[in-house]
């Protein structure tokens, strides 16, 4: 068996620990709202999230520990998906709180607007490398491609 130092990189690695570690604590997160959930809202947004968040953490697991590279382009993609609706999200909760009559505190728009940035920031250049990254003829295909 191959050493994972010679087929995946320090960065690959860095990703796969920060993305597997956010899926699993949105999964614990998804469980705790379904198991202590006061009002029904709570337990349909951990019901409606859990499989997602569980399959992306298993495909995240996939990709690097099993080396099924075949998986970097779908994750990439979803990566930039998840960016856009980040950028979607802070732009519109920015401008129902421009919109308010009610007088905002400077400093929210700059650490509000800040994490939204680094979110999508972060997903979109995960996204914008799976994508990129070259595989070799050596790399796993994916099993549609056998046609």
């Amino acid at each position: 068996m191959e050493n994972h130092s010679e087929t995946n990189s320090f960065v690959d690695t860095l990703l796969f620990g920060i993305n597997f570690a956010v899926a699993t604590l949105f999964f614990i997160a998804c469980v705790i709202a379904i198991a202590t959930a006061d009002n029904p809202f709570e337990f349909l947004g951990g019901v409606f999230m859990l499989l997602p968040v569980l399959g992306y953490a298993i495909a995240e697991w996939l990709c690097w520990y099993r080396r099924e590279y075949w998986l970097r382009r779908p994750m990439g993609i979803l990566n930039l998906l998840l960016a856009a609706f980040f950028v979607f999200a802070g732009v519109t909760n920015v401008g129902e709180v421009v919109l308010a009559d009610d007088p905002v505190d400077p400093m929210f728009f700059v650490i509000f607007g800040l994490g939204f940035v680094v979110i999508s920031a972060y997903l979109g250049s995960c996204g914008w490398r799976r994508i990129h990254l070259p595989t070799s003829a050596t790399d796993r295909t994916s099993p549609l491609n056998d046609r």
